[in-house]
């Protein structure tokens, strides 16, 4: 039973860059907020500190969202009789493995992010770690939940 490598979902590309605004928006608060104490009590530390926090938020956002397209396009998953592949990354890829028989179990969680996109993360949990498909329709994560869990049956009851 050999499937095809499947993209995840365009919808994840919205996820990310929600993920990149928010992520700016915390590191400028950190940033406000120094340059708000240097400011008020005239301490040219924090104030430089706190441009150089704003500037290094804008500087994330930027190189965050410019990365979306890139990350959706060479973010891909297969799953076969023996094992799960996750493909990440063009410049730098990133193959990740993960022999069916490992397989302890299968998380699927779902934020407000997601959530808000009618999407699941599907974590697929080792004795050693957890690796995760970002974001799939909840119907392609409950069908894929089964299917690993089930060869990880199959693959178990083999040895």
């Amino acid at each position: 039973m050999e499937n095809e490598t499947e993209q995840l979902p365009r919808q994840i590309t919205h996820v990310w860059q929600l993920t990149a605004v928010v992520t700016a928006i915390i590191i400028s608060a950190v940033g406000g907020g120094s340059l708000a104490i240097g400011l008020s009590n005239s301490l040219s530390f924090f104030t430089v500190c706190g441009w150089l926090i704003i500037g290094i938020a804008l500087v994330t956002l930027i190189a965050m969202l410019a990365l979306v397209p890139y990350r959706w396009r060479f973010w891909t998953y297969r799953i076969s009789d023996r094992d799960v592949e996750l493909h990440k990354g063009y410049f730098f890829r990133k193959q990740i493995v993960i022999p069916i028989a490992r397989v302890q179990n299968v998380q699927l969680d779902q934020g407000p992010f997601l959530r808000w996109q009618k999407l699941q993360e599907i974590a697929i949990v080792t004795a050693a770690t957890s690796h995760k498909i970002d974001g799939v329709s909840p119907e392609t994560a409950e069908q894929l939940k089964e299917l690993i869990m089930k060869l990880a049956k199959e693959a178990r009851n083999d040895l």
